[in-house]
């Protein structure tokens, strides 16, 4: 399985407020209409889902297993579960907090057989400028990037996971919690502890 492009009909989630909870219904119709077609025996309906969710998929296992070829390869374990298991979906259900179980599952697993960490900066995560920077400006950004990449693969899985959820997967706090199955207010501390922990190993330069 190769990484498929994106799907153009699914929600827009940097849109804020009531559009973002409009194209989060959306995606969830979406979702709900595509699952209903590969029951009833159309591949195109697993096909679509593929496309709208493998690039935040592959972001949550980038995430949690700190190499590209890791999470490529946990990603495409994950979509392979998901075949096999959508029969017992409960539909009605929101479909992404399932995935985001099987995805964590297949990275964590991934890891942990690999015995890797590499901790790469896929180059579409690094913010560029609309003009033509410098060779000097790339160099500085990119080892501000590569450095803050370095410290949240640091962090507690617990504290990673949200900082992926929130600031990589724009997901809101409900929307996390939904996924880890945990409360709300668990989500919003540990995001803060997060927060302090990197504050506080990027301003000291990341001392060992």
């Amino acid at each position: 399985m190769t990484a498929p492009p994106p799907e153009h009909d699914g929600p827009n989630r940097s849109a804020p407020g009531r559009v973002d909870e409009r194209l989060a219904a959306q995606e969830r119709q979406l979702d709900g209409r595509d699952i209903e077609r590969f029951l009833a025996g159309d591949q195109a309906g697993f096909e679509a889902l593929v496309r709208r969710h493998w690039r935040r998929a592959y972001g949550i296992a980038l995430g949690l297993t700190g190499s590209g070829d890791d999470a490529m390869d946990a990603t495409q374990k994950a979509f392979l579960r998901v075949w096999k298991a959508l029969p017992d979906f409960r539909c009605g259900e929101p479909f992404f907090p399932w995935l985001y179980r099987i995805v964590r599952n297949c990275a964590l697993n991934q890891r942990r057989d690999e015995k890797r960490h590499r901790g790469e900066m896929p180059l579409e995560w690094v913010d560029r400028d609309d003009g033509r920077p410098n060779a000097l400006d790339v160099a500085e950004r990119v080892e501000l990037g590569g450095r803050v990449w370095e410290e949240i693969q640091r962090l507690p899985l617990e504290q990673r996971e949200v900082v992926m959820l929130f600031y990589f997967q724009g997901l809101k706090y409900r929307e996390i919690a939904a996924a880890l199955d945990i409360p709300l207010g668990t989500v919003m501390s540990r995001l803060h502890a997060a927060r302090l922990r990197l504050r506080d190993r990027l301003t000291s330069g990341g001392a060992r």
